[in-house]
């Protein structure tokens, strides 16, 4: 039991995290420590999960020996060296890190702690299939790299990041905090006043007194409700600033990151941590307030009560303890409940988006039934995940009131005995009473606090993730305007590039050419030969895998990657328009704003006569809440917003495929006046586009397979010849 008690546990914090969390226990094991965000990054983790293949790529990245292999369990007993990981259950990953003679010992991620198994329930959790007696290990062996590799420092995430958020409030905090105070004195002097009714008013039947301290009482009533208006406005302003600079902050922040980061994660995914962020804010605007509220008025009728009587003090204070420590005692469970729901939450975001976005193919396809159950099942395992919760807050919260009934129970007893004995009057019971009431509720908004800051660390943690993630351009990187790009030929050297892991296929193999500065270059081939992702790495949405790019002697790698798209055209297949008039689609991302210059634009994009035709002209709304363009419509917008920034490097894929061949042929007569001076990359299949490029690059599978100009490439009679006749109808 000595291996299963010493061995380093972690929980994974998504459902796709188990490889890379089991990666982390081995890698704790032999006495090195790397953050989980470290890991997914290596293993490549995706919107599902990591592969075996790419546990062993971020394994050997690590420096580990890896060995991938199918074996039965008296082998894995006998001879195999253990920590390694397993494929558990077809769809998990858990690390083998203990066998005995009866049980195997596994690290869950899911849960966080050691399992121990018998050999047979191991074998059906463990096994490939029914009739296997065999199943899938990865074992991991240290080499003297691994032991050269410095531990990377964690950072933690704690409640404390939210200091800045209210330092930078401060002048609305004082007057919030001075209104707690206030409410807290009144709080004070209510019991007194009660005392003061019964022991002087009734007892001395001192009727004037006892008006004048009804009157002291109505006036504080009012003074605490004054109190709770102010707080509740000045609240609502704090809350409004905090959460406008928190959102916009974790928007700023997802715009610095690269694309293989949307890549890799549902846009749920990130729509969820928006309403993590929203309860943070809460936190800070609510729950805080509250528990500040909570902690003075403990202290303040606290010492009250230690003043009418140590032992009842004291009761109170072993009660409030206990009930404190019930509350706390959840957290785990809270925590594995709260990373469901999140999951939950997200996928109901996805599903949702993607009915709303294709519900003609929806309807096209006759998929309606099959949507509604999905959307259905996922609302049924959001109910059960729900009503899990809830049954853990109602035990947890009835549990804990009982203790409270028990100590006010106590606390009276006590109180009325004092009472019968003389050692306190009859007012000072009432008192006591009073504030052991006024004292229940803070007591529960401390145990709720506790709870709320639970959850609200969770969502601090997730939202951690994204800002942790390195920006785009985290190094320094050279600026560059136009100037430095003018006249430079760009160089393609032994470019290489894959999707994923080393292991992964290769979509990119030792690609070297030259794109000529002020020339245009086509590039065309079948599909899935690589050309959208050569103009991806021209556009730095990726690094290469090996290789590089030169912009005459200046490495791609070293350039600003917001300066270099400034200076670059592009209109991809999948283009965007924005929902915003079609001015503002034009001119998008563009400082300077000239009319005559869009006008321009959009007669060299044969469009202007339709879109002044619209509406209202050029201040017409279009996108998903505006007028609907058709797809040739959309490119010769996308067409117009490239003519507009009017850049040194111009990327076409499939510019015009969606055209006719009258607007195609009108379009590229212009683009050709536009085109000189320019450096210029055309990914297309009609001849009539790519015929008079300076140069034509063929591509198969990843590779160059001829280069050279249209006339040159149809005498040659080989690949771009038999593509040209297949593809784009050239005559025999």
């Amino acid at each position: 039991m000595f291996h299963v008690r010493k061995f380093p546990l972690y929980k994974q914090s998504d459902a796709m995290d188990c490889g890379p969390t089991c990666l982390k226990m081995v890698a704790a094991h032999y006495g090195r420590h790397f953050p989980l965000q470290h890991l997914r990054n290596l293993s490549k983790s995706t919107r599902q999960g990591v592969t075996i293949a790419d546990l062993i790529a971020a394994g050997e990245q690590l420096g580990f020996k890896t060995l991938s292999a199918e074996l039965p369990l008296t082998v894995l007993s006998d001879k195999a060296p253990l920590p390694c990981l397993l494929h558990w259950e077809k769809q998990h990953f858990v690390v083998l890190h203990h066998i005995t003679a009866t049980h195997a010992y596994v690290a869950d991620p899911a849960v966080g702690r050691s399992i121990g198994y018998t050999k047979r329930e191991f074998l059906r959790a463990w096994q490939k299939d029914e009739n296997s007696t065999t199943g899938r290990a990865l074992f991991l062996e240290p080499t003297s790299s691994f032991y050269e590799q410095e531990s990377i420092p964690e950072q933690r995430t704690t409640l404390l990041t939210l200091l800045p958020y209210l330092k930078a409030h401060r002048k609305l905090l004082s007057p919030v905090l001075g209104s707690l105070l206030l409410a807290s004195g009144f709080s004070l002097l209510a019991p007194i006043l009660t005392q003061m009714v019964v022991d002087k008013g009734i007892h001395q039947q001192n009727i004037p007194l006892l008006l004048l301290i009804c009157v002291g009482q109505l006036m504080l009533f009012s003074g605490r409700m004054a109190m709770d208006f102010i707080r509740a406005r000045l609240l609502y302003k704090l809350g409004t600033r905090i959460s406008i600079q928190m959102l916009r902050g974790f928007i700023q922040k997802l715009m610095r990151l690269p694309l293989p980061f949307f890549d890799n994660r549902h846009a749920g995914d990130n729509l969820q941590r928006i309403a993590d962020n929203q309860r943070v804010e809460e936190f800070l605007t609510s729950i805080f307030v509250t528990f500040v509220m909570a902690v003075i008025s403990t202290v303040v009728l606290g010492g009250v009560l230690l003043y009418y009587n140590l032992w009842i003090f004291l009761l109170f204070l072993a009660g409030a303890v206990i009930a404190i420590f019930w509350a706390n005692s959840f957290q785990e469970k809270r925590k594995l409940l709260d990373q469901q729901k999140f999951r939950m939450l997200a996928v109901n975001q996805q599903v949702l988006l993607e009915i709303f976005g294709a519900m003609q193919e929806i309807k096209l396809t006759g998929s309606e039934a099959i949507k509604s159950e999905q959307w259905q099942s996922v609302q049924e395992r959001s109910f059960d995940l729900k009503l899990e919760s809830l049954r853990m807050d109602q035990f947890m919260q009835g549990t804990g009131l009982f203790i409270n009934e028990i100590k006010n129970v106590m606390i009276t007893s006590v109180a009325a005995i004092l009472v019968i004995q003389g050692n306190i009057t009859l007012g000072a019971m009432l008192a006591i009473t009073y504030i052991c009431g006024q004292l229940n509720t803070p007591v529960l908004q401390l145990a709720d606090f506790i709870r709320s800051s639970q959850n609200t660390l969770f969502s601090l943690q997730r939202i951690a993730e994204v800002q942790q993630e390195p920006d785009e351009d985290q190094h320094h990187h050279t600026r560059i305007t136009a100037e430095d790009i003018k006249g430079k030929d760009i160089r393609l050297e032994g470019l290489r590039f894959q999707y994923g892991h080393q292991h992964s296929p290769v979509v990119l193999d030792n690609i070297d050419l030259t794109l000529p500065a002020g020339k245009v270059t086509a590039i065309v081939g079948m599909s899935g030969s690589g050309k959208t992702t050569l103009l991806k790495l021209l556009l730095k949405f990726y690094a290469p895998t090996a290789g590089r790019i030169m912009i005459g002697g200046l490495p791609l790698t070293s350039v600003n990657a917001g300066d270099w798209r400034q200076h670059c055209g592009v209109v991809m297949q999948d283009g965007y328009v924005f929902m915003d008039t079609i001015a503002g689609n034009v001119y998008a991302g563009s400082t300077e704003r000239d009319a005559e210059r869009l006008y321009a634009a959009c007669k060299m994009a044969n469009i202007h006569d339709f879109f002044s035709s619209m509406p209202f002209g050029y201040d017409t709304m279009i996108g998903k809440d505006g007028y609907g363009l058709s797809e040739g419509q959309q490119q010769r917008l996308l067409i117009a917003r490239l003519i507009y920034r009017n850049p040194q490097l111009i990327l076409l894929d499939e510019a015009t495929n969606s055209l006719d061949a009258h607007n195609e042929r009108a379009i590229m007569n212009s683009l050709h006046q536009f085109f000189p001076g320019k450096t210029v990359v055309i990914v297309a299949h009609r001849l009539s586009t790519v015929k008079h490029a300076d140069q034509i690059v063929v591509m198969d599978k990843g590779r160059i397979v001829e280069h050279g100009t249209h006339h040159s490439l149809i005498n040659v009679k080989g690949a771009y010849y038999h593509l040209i006749k297949n593809q784009l109808e050239l005559g025999q």
